[in-house]
This record gives structure tokens, C-alpha cells and sequence, in this order.
């Protein structure tokens, strides 16, 4: 799985996590979900050997991570259980996270700038959200962060299509 957003967070003191992008059922039982907790971003995976909150294994990138500019965030696991966290084409964080995804919850919904029930707002600006079937490669990530840069006016945004394999929410 890849989850890709190019956003601009309000301010680096959202609690929660506040969830950026999720796919739950509430607070505490998720497939996924892309949060922001103070100046870090936190990445919830759930497994069949992880708990249904996917809070047991974590990727969480350090301290001043998050800033108020237009970022690029993207989130990879591969099916080898690595799973790593790039900021601006940049791999920051990485951790192994066992199991398979078999435990899906297929009546779990997805969400943008919250959870479900109201109870983890994000604050900020979305200029496109992507989830891919599989991991991109540190190349691809490289290259999606290089065209959203060089292709979007005044550094504003990226502009981008769907391809095959993902789906995009783009302003």
C-alpha cells in the first residue's frame, strides 16, 4: 500500500493524532490512517499482527517534520512488512510492520481532515490525496515529489491525473 498527499498543514501543534486521511471506523479501529500529532507525522497500519487501532506498530517521523509549507508525505508498506515515511521525496522514517492485510475491515469508510466520529480534527490545506494498491519504489516517490513540484504555478500545488492503480482527490 501507498498513501501519497501533498498538503499544508495549519500549524505544528495539532494533538490527536489528527487525522490527515484515514480509512475507519472510529477512533480506535482502522485500516489506516496518515496523522499529524504535534510537529510529527504518524502512520497507523493495520495488520493481522498488529492491534485493530494498527497503534502497536507505528512509522512516526521525528520531531520538526511537519512544517506550514506545502509538504509532500508519502507512506509505503511492501509486502516484505517494510514500511517507511518519505517528506519531500525524502525517506525519514521506516519500520517493519509484520503480517498481512487479511484483517481488513471492508466496512470501514474513508475520511479526509478527520475521524469519522468527529473526534480528530486536521487542520490545513489538501492539494491531492492518492492511495496506490501496492508501494511505490523510493524512485517513484522521488518522481511524483520532483513533477508536483515542477509542474505546479508559483510551487502551489501539484496537478496530476489518476493512473490505474490509484485513486486521487485533487483541488
Amino acid at each position: 500500500i501507498t498513501i501519497e498527499a501533498w498538503i499544508r498543514p495549519d500549524n505544528t501543534t495539532q494533538t490527536g493524532p489528527a487525522r490527515i486521511v484515514t480509512l475507519s471506523g472510529d477512533a480506535g479501529n482502522r485500516n489506516f490512517t496518515l496523522g499529524q500529532r504535534d510537529s510529527k507525522y504518524d502512520i497507523r497500519l493495520r495488520t493481522t499482527e498488529t492491534n485493530l487501532n494498527g497503534s502497536s506498530t507505528v512509522v512516526r517521523t521525528g520531531s520538526g517534520t511537519v512544517e506550514t509549507s506545502l509538504t509532500h508525505v508519502v507512506y509505503t508498506r511492501e509486502a516484505s512488512a517494510t514500511a517507511k515515511a518519505y517528506v519531500n521525496g525524502v525517506e525519514i522514517a521506516s519500520n517493519v510492520i509484520s503480517g498481512e492485510l487479511a484483517n481488513w475491515n471492508e466496512g470501514y469508510r474513508f475520511a479526509l481532515a478527520n475521524e469519522l466520529n468527529d473526534e480528530r480534527p486536521w487542520l490545513g490545506d489538501y492539494h491531492l490525496v492518492a492511495v496506490y494498491g501496492r508501494a511505490l519504489t523510493e524512485e517513484e516517490v522521488l518522481t511524483n515529489y520532483n513533477a508536483g513540484v515542477e509542474s505546479s504555478p508559483a510551487n502551489e500545488g501539484p496537478i496530476a491525473g489518476a493512473g490505474s492503480d490509484q485513486t486521487v482527490i485533487d483541488e
